[in-house]
């Protein structure tokens, strides 16, 4: 067995590496693996901040955040985008359309 910090070979007992004083993590035994498929978030849930805004976007999130945290994010960015640019437009444009005309000026 090879220490994986320094490469040097270590007894199999040991827990530390005698070289560089690294711990030794168990190597698993051949034909086995502690490698999992990722599981990533459908692209529906998409659906639920589009049609919710920022409420929707929240519960997407709760939902996919341990399951696939970076789309879990993206959906919470795109709820709460898909709300405030819309009421932001939404203002800009009633106060545009109830503020006062310029006046020529009095002669």
């Amino acid at each position: 067995m090879f220490c994986q910090s320094c490469g040097r070979e270590i007894a199999e007992p040991a827990t530390v590496c005698p070289n560089c004083g690294a711990p030794v993590r168990g190597i698993a035994p051949p034909g086995t693996s502690s490698w999992k498929p990722v599981e990533h978030a459908s692209g529906a849930w998409y659906l639920l901040p589009l049609f919710f805004g920022i409420i929707g976007g929240t519960i997407a999130w709760a939902v996919n955040r341990d399951k696939d945290p970076g789309r879990a994010r993206n959906l919470l960015i795109f709820g709460v985008l898909w709300t405030v640019i819309p009421t932001v437009l939404i203002a800009l444009a009633v106060f545009f359309y109830y503020a006062p005309a310029p006046r020529a000026p009095v002669p």
